[in-house]
């Protein structure tokens, strides 16, 4: 009878062990989670596995924008990052394999302070969806708080 793959005689196959163990970053940390749930979205995970609520769940269909996240990797041909906007209540959680996702509560400093562009807003007593801070160049916001000057994006 052949080996099986968790046998792995001289090589071979890996255990199916090492197939279902999900590595992926979230806001600059390493997430690694055994035998995920292929059916569990990224916003399910990031909101009950992470405790990250920033990402909302408004229609559930990708259309409103409030469950939106960066997800960044890396394009060897390239040879440069590529960040994508990802609506995370339609993404499957295992899709992210060896991809870094940043929300709307890695956009701060670690030290938990706000973006200058955040500072502003919420100073000015707005309001700015996750999708536009999350996934869109910070640049015309920053004009109009006249933050682009100072240096801060």
């Amino acid at each position: 009878m052949p080996p099986t793959p968790d046998q792995n005689p001289g090589g071979g196959l890996a255990p199916p062990s090492a197939f279902s163990l999900l590595v992926f970053f979230v806001n600059g940390k390493k997430v690694e989670a055994a035998s995920p749930d292929p059916a569990c979205t990224l916003l399910t995970f990031l909101r009950t596995q992470l405790r990250l609520c920033g990402t909302k769940l408004g229609c559930g269909e990708g259309g409103c924008g409030a469950c939106t996240v960066m997800v960044s990797r890396f394009n060897r041909r390239e040879g440069r990052l590529e960040h994508l906007s990802v609506n995370a209540c339609l993404a499957p959680v295992v899709s992210m394999h060896g991809l870094a996702v940043t929300t709307i509560e890695g956009i701060g400093s670690a030290g938990g302070r706000l973006h200058a562009v955040q500072q502003r807003i919420a100073g000015g007593h707005g309001s700015q969806c996750g999708f536009y801070l999350v996934t869109h160049s910070q640049a015309p916001v920053a004009r109009h708080f006249g933050l682009s000057a100072r240096g801060h994006c």
